[in-house]
């Protein structure tokens, strides 16, 4: 007979406890193993979360930022060909015979840089802007202010020119068109009528859709004063107005390049020197003769023309 083990009971149960806590140090790296997947899995959403709403955010800022700036994105238009005829406080004769270059850009010799930097337009001047709309929502043209006018009385003799004929321009679609009478006590928008002078008063109304383009061309005349001054498209969008200056000459820069100028005739167009340009051998470029004050008629809107007296074509050198 087998004498009892006095021992076994104890060793049994240290055996059974050392199978239960290696048994619970397997499950615990087991949990902590998957608490480290569940954490990364976490944490890799979080920033993915993260960089996704700060791109919305981005995204949102740059439509907000794109719809806080100018509705219309302003350029030249090609429906206007600048004055037929200029004024200018100089009489002297110094200019006759001298060649006018339409295709130069130099304002010190005759060409019409030199117009634009010299003289002053005479009865009207104007310009032709092609507005492209920049907002997602209807953007509306509902006007055009005139400000920082300064009138005065034109100067007395001083000198006339008449450019060389350009052409009529032209356009594939109608532009809208409006008219000003910029020495009146308020100049408003009218119609062009049938004598090329402003008419009946004209509502001005442009509706642009996000990236439809239209071209507006404006005249602006003067009857009695010489002036210069500014003008801006009145512009509605998203419930808001905007005020964008109009450029008066494209490609310059700074406050002249928004400031336009117009001279009514002098008073009983007593001009000392009356030039004309006569065309040469080379078409692009014209000679510049004087004329006799017989030669010029005067319309009943104070706008002359020039008849020569004797054949064009003895103009020329």
């Amino acid at each position: 007979m087998t004498p009892p083990d006095p021992e076994r009971y104890p060793r049994e149960s240290n055996e059974i406890s050392r199978s239960a806590a290696e048994e619970q140090k397997r499950n615990n790296r087991r949990t902590y193993a998957l608490g480290i997947t569940v954490a990364v899995v976490t944490t890799v959403s979080v920033v993915i979360a993260a960089l996704q709403y700060f791109d919305d955010k981005a995204e949102d800022g740059a439509d907000e930022a794109f719809e806080a700036g100018d509705p219309l994105k302003i350029s030249a238009g090609e429906s206007y060909w600048g004055p037929s005829w200029y004024a200018k406080e100089d009489g002297s004769d110094k200019y006759a015979g001298q060649l006018f270059d339409m295709s130069s850009t130099d304002d010190g010799r005759p060409s019409f840089a030199w117009l634009q930097k010299h003289w002053t337009p005479l009865n009207s001047t104007g310009v032709a802007v092609n507005v492209l709309s920049k907002h997602k929502h209807t953007v509306l043209v509902q006007g055009v202010e005139i400000t920082h006018r300064k009138c005065t009385e034109p100067e007395p003799g001083g000198a006339l020119f008449a450019t060389p004929p350009i052409g009529d321009g032209g356009s594939l679609e109608t532009p809208a068109v409006f008219a000003f009478n910029v020495d009146a006590p308020r100049p408003i928008a009218r119609r062009m009528n049938a004598e090329g002078l402003p008419g009946e008063p004209s509502r001005v109304n442009v509706t642009l859709e996000k990236g439809d383009q239209r071209e507006i061309l404006l005249h602006f005349f003067s009857s009695t004063k010489s002036c210069t001054f500014q003008a801006s498209l009145i512009v509605s969008s998203e419930g808001k107005r905007y005020k964008q200056r109009i450029p008066a000459h494209w490609g310059e820069k700074g406050d002249d390049a928004y400031t336009f100028r117009v001279t009514s005739p002098n008073r009983k167009h007593a001009y000392e020197t009356r030039y004309v340009t006569a065309p040469g051998t080379d078409l692009t470029k014209f000679r510049i003769v004087t004329v006799p004050a017989s030669g010029l008629t005067w319309n009943k809107n104070n706008q002359p023309t020039y008849t020569p007296e004797t054949d064009a074509s003895e103009w020329a050198p």
